[in-house]
């Protein structure tokens, strides 16, 4: 598994209680300062109240199960020369079309690759909407996870968050559970605080196939495909249980990538061994006539 390799597991299984209402005060005070001699270090910090709280790349990497060593990379970064990455190389060996511009629609990729898309862009790289589509800067990501091209995750993260801060992406508020962590870290008061607790519709599991556009039907499996979203539409992007408040993110909880898989299988054998069956019987009325 991709994400195993890439000492991204954990990270995407966090699963605790959250408070968006903190999480927004937190975020609007977010700042990451970078070590200039070494980028790779860096201090979170931000406020609560009067209160302030600087965490450290250690414990960042500690609460979040994520690797501090790799190439620094963020989203939107021009792969480094020894990924060895060539956008039409990329697009063909997901079967991508490099001619529908920067919003790929992931019809056409592979079962893995699809669902190694989506939990990147709902978990890992955080985006509201056209999570069906693999734009340009998705492509050097999902190149390095395939390939195991090592990426610094704890400095990919601290970035991400710092463009939701900045609001280079509409999201409302990301990485709910890293926030939770950290607040638990700093022994911050939640008495009283509005928390929300993760359901069993976050997670990602074989229902995911569905929002995917991949429906079931019996022993057949039919891919309707994801489609780019129009801007005007981008609110209906966002699965209906994350809507409900203005600070809600989605933030789904596991990644069984097996299981699903699994099942995707077990359908096409299913469904391999109903056409033989079909098969054989259209021989047999044949050969009675």
């Amino acid at each position: 598994m991709h994400t195993h390799q890439q000492h991204l597991l954990d990270f995407v299984k966090l699963k605790d209680r959250f408070y968006p209402d903190l999480v927004a005060i937190a975020n609007t005070t977010l700042s990451i300062v970078n070590d200039e001699e070494k980028p790779s270090s860096f201090t979170m910090i931000f406020h609560l109240g009067t209160t302030k709280y600087e965490l450290s790349v250690g414990d960042f990497c500690t609460l979040g199960q994520l690797n501090f060593s790799g190439t620094l990379f963020k989203h939107g970064d021009n792969p480094p020369p020894e990924w060895n990455f060539v956008r039409l190389k990329a697009c063909q060996f997901f079967k991508l079309n490099p001619n529908c511009g920067n919003k790929m629609p992931t019809k056409p990729m592979s079962d893995e690759y699809r669902l190694l898309h989506y939990l990147m862009v709902w978990v890992i790289l955080l985006r509201n909407n056209n999570h069906g589509v693999v734009m340009d800067d998705d492509l050097p990501i999902l190149w390095a996870l395939v390939k195991d091209l090592e990426i610094n995750w704890s400095y990919f993260i601290s970035q991400h968050m710092k463009r939701l801060q900045e609001g280079q992406i509409s999201l409302g508020l990301g990485y709910v559970i890293l926030w939770t962590k950290i607040f638990k870290l700093f022994n911050v008061d939640l008495t009283n605080i509005m928390e929300k607790t993760l359901k069993d519709t976050n997670c990602i599991n074989i229902g995911t196939l569905h929002k995917m556009g991949r429906v079931n039907i019996g022993y057949e499996a039919q891919v309707q495909g994801d489609q780019p979203q129009p801007q005007a539409q981008e609110a209906q992007a966002i699965p209906q249980e994350h809507i409900g408040s203005s600070y809600d993110a989605p933030q789904p909880s596991m990644f069984n990538l097996l299981q699903v898989l699994q099942r995707i299988e077990q359908n096409q054998v299913s469904m391999n061994h109903r056409l033989q069956r079909i098969e054989r019987h259209l021989n047999s009325n044949e050969d009675e006539d």
